[in-house]
């Protein structure tokens, strides 16, 4: 990397940090990616393979429309091999990085359609945070200029981008009405602590049944799946600190 290629670099992280808004993000990502063949993106939380659905968690889609409609319909997230990998690590890697031995038919056919419909070649950011799900930024394109010098500059500007959304998501959560009664976050405090409902009914000297009450409003409120979610959706919200 050159020196003007370093000064542009610059440049470009300080819009990001100080950009205000999705629209302004991605506008910024997308001019910038376009130059090196990347045409697609998609900036999300990464739930368990369980859920199937990605819909509820991404934050900025820039996929063609068909693809992710596809996606979708197919239930392609719970065998995405590049989503698999990204929950298990915080390190950038290429799709290709994955390779296809070892891969099974299922994960193997998500790369095999994705080429179909264009995304052939890729750069995934995964980002990894205390008490929250991970998150990544993939982008994407048919032909893609990956000199090192190149995919350090993507790996770069995607982090960036990557970690503007959430402050903004976080901005946003942060400006929404609570959902949680002043009880239902002190159980949900106890929770992420690593106490039992029991434990917390003696800490907070209330019945068992009670706290089992709490946590089930809170979850409902929140529309988590457990404790555990009930617990990263309200940190989420900057409802409890961690």
């Amino acid at each position: 990397m050159n020196q003007s290629d370093l000064l542009n670099l610059i440049e470009l992280v300080k819009v990001f940090e100080i950009a205000a808004s999705h629209d302004e993000i991605l506008a910024t990502l997308y001019s910038q990616l376009k130059q090196f063949g990347f045409f697609a993106y998609l900036i999300t939380n990464l739930p368990l393979p369980r859920e199937m659905l990605l819909h509820e968690h991404i934050l900025a889609n820039g996929w063609p429309a068909e693809w992710y409609a596809h996606y979708n319909a197919a239930g392609l997230y719970r065998h995405d091999p590049c989503a698999a990998l990204c929950r298990n690590t915080a390190h950038p890697f290429l799709w290709s990085d994955i390779g296809k031995e070892g891969l099974e038919i299922s994960a193997q056919r998500v790369m095999d359609e994705a080429a179909e419909f264009g995304l052939r070649q890729g750069i995934c950011v995964p980002i990894h945070v205390p008490f929250a799900l991970p998150a990544v930024i993939t982008v994407s394109g048919e032909t893609m200029e990956l000199e090192p010098a190149v995919r350090q500059i993507v790996q770069i500007l995607a982090r960036q981008a990557l970690e503007a959304v959430l402050r903004t998501q976080s901005d946003r959560h942060h400006s929404q009405k609570p959902l949680l009664s002043e009880r239902e976050r002190e159980v949900l405090r106890w929770v992420a602590d690593g106490k039992t409902s029991w434990e917390v009914s003696r800490i907070l000297s209330i019945s068992q049944h009670t706290v089992l009450t709490h946590q089930r409003n809170a979850k409902q409120k929140l529309e988590a799946v457990n404790n555990v979610h009930a617990v990263v959706k309200a940190i989420l919200r900057q409802e409890i600190h961690p």
